[in-house]
This record gives C-alpha cells, structure tokens and sequence, in this order.
C-alpha cells in the first residue's frame, strides 16, 4: 500500500488526538501548529520563575477514551487531580474528588502524551489549501517546498476553520453557523500572598468571571502567588482591541473589587487575549469530512466548550477519515 501522509493543522487537543489516532494505524502525520508551543487553549505562560494557565483552568473526564487518556496521562507524570475550594458569588464548596484535573506542571503539558509519533512542525502557519494531484498542498509562512498530503485535519478555532475550508465545498458552510466568544485573561503575581476566599472564584454577573489562584494546583513554583483573571465575555466583547497593559490594570482593578480586597501593587501583571475561547453555539456534530476531498474539520466547537470535547472530536475526525484512506486501526489486546 502506498506510504500515507495526512497533514493536522493545529495542535490543541482536538488536533493532536486526531493525529495520535492516525499514527496509531500507521499512518505518517505532520502537525503544522502556528504557535512555538502545544496544546492551543490548554496554554501556560512563564514569566521568569511564575506560572500561569492562562487558557482552559482544568479539564473533567466523562467518557472511556478520554478517562482512559487521562489516567495514563497520569501515571506518565504528565496530569493530576486538583480539587480546589470553589466560591460562586456567594457560595462556596470543594470541587469533587478526582473530578478536576490539570496538567503538570501546567496545562500545555497535558497533550504531550498525544504527540508521540508525529512529526511536529511548530512556529508554520498555514495561510491556505490547495488540491494537487491525489492530495492536498499546504500553503504555509514558511520557507521551503511544499509538501503534498493525501489528507488534511483541520483543528483550529471555528472562524479560522472556516476561513481555510469554505470554498472547499458546501458541506463546511455549516461553521458559519458556530459561534464563539472572546476572553480577555489578566495573569497576576502577588508577594505577599492574598487570600480571595477560596482558590477559585466565579461571578455570574459583572466583569470578571472566573478567577483561580494556579499556586493551588498539584506542582506549581513555590513563592509568588499567581492568580489568573478572566473576564466576561460581555466585557471581552466590549474591550476587545483594547491595549493588553490598560486590559491588565483594569482586570486587577476589578478583581480586587469584585473580591472585596484592596489588592497589594501586584509583583507580575499581564494580559492575553483570546478572540475565539469558549462555544457558544456548537455545531452540533463530532466532526465535519468531506469523503470525496479527503479533508475535515474538527474542534471543541463541534460539541460543547470542553477539553474532552475537543478530544472527542478529533479522534471522531481521524476514524471518519481512516476509511477515505484505506487505513483501519489496529485491533488492542484485551
């Protein structure tokens, strides 16, 4: 059989159980992430010694494949439970036993398991798609040739799916119909410590909407208490081409209100925006494929604004796609 070659555009989770699915029937993939980094929404930045998830806080497992994902992701060292003191305006709770979980020692780390097996071209984004003989070719910001693939994946945010795929045949249209809202995030170090009243914090009205202290979760730095702020998406919305440093000071500014603290000057403050963060309105099906063109899409869009969603759609992705290429997955023992 000829040797295969599928290209995945995106290395979120749904891109990445897309492209593990596709390895493990022996299939050669290339991952084409635009950002230096994996793991898309599930993001951590640094700044000198701090650490903050600055995307999706932590992630649930419902379901047999990805409960089963994550508890080998767990004895591999790479997720763990986090079961935080939670206050939601005015009441509060532990979250429930081995319910939460995040990466270690941060969220991006979580997909690392997924990409065993593929090839990995980080920092390459891709500007467009292009049928060529038998396949597909990408065109990319970076130097070089193009490759040619017999299929492509692609696993980015809805708006930016549909800007690669709506010419490519009726059947994509349908991501128009997808919405998705914005998040302003402020990240937010503070030495001393203060205390907020619980680990994480919701409101279900005004500007902020979530806010986690990432200090309380199982293998962050010691010393500086790192916060992580979330705006709504009202006020995301409303803010939006705002400057990140007057988005920051405002978040803190809020933060401290919405707490009822008069915040000490914060040790590390930044924001990052996030323009396409949480599902709306999902599309209402696991994946979307184009048999004929041997292309699909697929995301935490598809389903509902969860992680595990995000996986399930992408493996959803790669077994639509498996028959198209002649490929079938390798029966497990057991």
């Amino acid at each position: 059989m000829t040797d295969m070659h599928i290209a995945v555009i995106g290395a979120g989770m749904a891109g990445l159980a897309c492209a593990s699915e596709l390895a493990r029937a022996g299939i050669r993939v290339t991952v084409l992430e635009r950002s230096r980094g994996l793991g898309g929404r599930l993001a951590t930045r640094r700044d000198g010694a701090l650490a903050f998830d600055h995307g999706a806080q932590f992630f649930t497992a419902r379901n047999g494949p990805f409960a089963r994902f994550v508890e080998a992701a767990g004895r591999a060292g790479a997720t763990a439970a986090w079961r935080p003191r939670i206050r939601e305006d005015d009441r509060t709770w532990d979250a429930p036993l081995d319910e939460w979980h995040v990466g270690l020692p941060g969220m991006s780390t979580a997909v690392r398991p997924l990409s065993r097996g593929v090839e990995l071209r980080a920092g390459t984004g891709v500007q467009g798609l292009r049928r060529a003989a038998g396949g597909w070719e990408l065109v990319t910001d970076a130097d070089g040739p193009s490759r040619r693939f017999d299929a492509v994946a692609v696993a980015v945010p809805a708006p930016q799916a549909l800007g690669l795929l709506e010419g490519l045949g009726h059947r994509f249209q349908r991501i128009a119909a997808v919405r998705m809202a914005p998040c302003w995030t402020a990240m937010i170090g503070f030495d001393p410590a203060v205390d907020a009243g619980a680990d994480v914090r919701r409101w279900t009205s005004g500007p902020i909407a979530w806010a986690a202290c990432d200090s309380s979760k199982p293998g962050r730095p010691a010393g500086t208490q790192c916060w992580v702020v979330h705006a709504s998406w009202a006020w995301s919305r409303e803010h939006l081409e705002d400057d990140p440093v007057d988005v920051g000071r405002q978040l803190l500014h809020e933060f401290g209100i919405a707490c009822g603290l008069r915040l000490p000057a914060p040790a590390s403050l930044g924001a990052h925006r996030w323009r396409h963060a949480f599902v709306e309105q999902p599309l209402g099906a696991a994946c979307l494929v184009d048999e004929q063109g041997a292309i699909g899409a697929c995301g935490d869009w598809c389903i509902a604004p969860r992680v595990e969603a995000a996986f399930e759609s992408g493996r959803a992705l790669a077994h639509a796609l498996l028959p198209i290429v002649g490929r079938a997955l390798p029966v497990l023992p057991g």
